[in-house]
């Protein structure tokens, strides 16, 4: 195949992995997506290696459908990581300007950064993000961009994910078995934030909520700035786990039934009627009531905003968020938002998506189970214009400009 400029976002999560490709055409300026796909893998649990091998040939099935379906090779590979072994928190860094001209660089910005990375983190982890939340320039608070700024003292506000180096590695050995590289690891919650969310939202105080099968990704932002994260070892395949042990089907069963006629609140059981259940050996089927699917799934979606709503409490930031946006495959269950209104304590909550003005596709990929795959192609074809602070080093001009240098040299469609 010809060298292309196709990106990738690989979504590593629970027990399944979506990946969206996309090539920018830069003479239109459109983000256009050319093949997408999710598949399961049972060697990922809860977003984590399990089996290396069982993962190595999904991500070859996987990225090689891609391929074949877009017919180009995959030229950036950014994969989003999620799980409870990562760890976010802020931290605050300092770097003096001895300079007589006083006037801050990127090198300066890059340096007061690198000092408030300076901090102790656990043994067997790594740093995956940092994410500037703001500078200070001699005391005074409130700036975005300092560069070619006077002061004497930079200061500077991050954000920082850290994750387990082992389970990082265990991801990067299996996808480099299956003839890939690994070009850029996010947290996936960043990029996903970033491009769900309004600006509005953000400024205002917004709760974003990742629902997935075995975790749930919590993300608060306040004027604008990421101020806290967090990921949750639970998720929407516990109501899967209920249904099938409680209607004695199987796990396959009881994800169809959930997709297909669960509902999380009462307003949104259309009309009572039965619905047929196949038997756990799949020889018959016994009927029951939609109302009793309703009684399974409500106390359990309760449960997880309980959840939700501890982190929450516990942040610090628990007065703050004013309104709500779920996303992933757990918030197309009827039901959710108003789980979240209740139990959140949030003044309005909404479903989100990548909106159609970042990047052109297929309404399929638009759904929110695409959502995590589809903001990190966004992400690296720097669609937002953002710097990104990834990994330990620092990026010294936007993600635009970097991805577009790349582009130059390769041709849009593989011509």
């Amino acid at each position: 195949m010809a060298k292309t400029n196709l990106i990738a976002g690989l979504d590593i999560g629970s027990g399944k992995m979506t990946c969206i490709a996309a090539v920018r055409d830069e003479e239109n300026n459109i983000l256009q997506v050319v093949a997408g796909r999710s598949i399961p893998c049972r060697g990922l649990r809860a977003s984590v290696v399990s089996d290396i091998q069982e993962t190595s040939s999904a991500v070859r099935h996987l990225l090689n459908s891609i391929e074949r379906e877009s017919g180009h090779d995959i030229g950036l590979l950014s994969v989003g990581l999620r799980g409870a072994h990562l760890e976010s928190f802020s931290n605050h860094g300092t770097y003096n300007i001895s300079r007589m001209d006083k006037e801050i660089t990127q090198e300066d910005m890059a340096l007061a950064i690198e000092n408030a990375k300076s901090m102790p983190i656990k043994n067997d982890n790594e740093i995956v993000n940092v994410l500037t939340q703001g500078y200070a320039i001699d005391k005074q608070r409130g700036i975005t961009n300092p560069e070619g700024m006077e002061g004497s003292l930079l200061e500077v506000d991050v954000h920082i994910t850290t994750g387990s180096a082992t389970h990082i590695n265990n991801l990067r050995k299996a996808i480099e078995r299956a003839g890939y590289q690994m070009d850029d690891k996010l947290y996936s919650l960043v990029p996903l934030a970033d491009t769900v969310l309004t600006q509005e939202e953000k400024e205002i105080g917004a709760l974003i909520l990742d629902l997935g099968g075995e975790t749930m990704s919590v993300g608060i932002y306040i004027d604008g700035i990421l101020k806290f994260s967090r990921d949750i070892p639970y998720g929407c395949d516990l109501i899967t786990s209920d249904l099938s042990r409680l209607l004695h089907t199987s796990r396959q069963n009881a994800k169809e039934i959930k997709e297909k006629y669960g509902v999380s609140f009462p307003s949104f059981l259309d009309e009572e009627g039965e619905i047929p259940v196949p038997s756990l050996d799949g020889r018959s089927t016994h009927n029951i009531k939609k109302s009793y699917v309703l009684d399974i799934i409500q106390p359990r979606v309760e449960e997880l905003m309980e959840q939700v709503a501890h982190v929450v409490e516990t942040s610090g930031y628990k007065d703050f968020p004013v309104v709500g946006v779920v996303t992933g495959g757990g918030s197309l269950m009827p039901g959710i938002t108003d789980h979240c209104v209740n139990l959140l304590g949030l003044k309005e909550v909404r479903c989100g998506t990548v909106p159609h003005d970042m990047i052109a596709g297929d309404n399929a990929f638009f759904d929110p189970t695409y959502s995590t795959a589809m903001s990190l192609v966004v992400y690296a074809a720097g669609a937002n214009g953002y710097e990104s602070y990834v990994g330990s080093s620092y990026e010294k001009e936007p993600v635009l400009g970097k991805i577009g240098k790349w582009f130059k040299g390769l041709d849009i469609f593989g011509g």
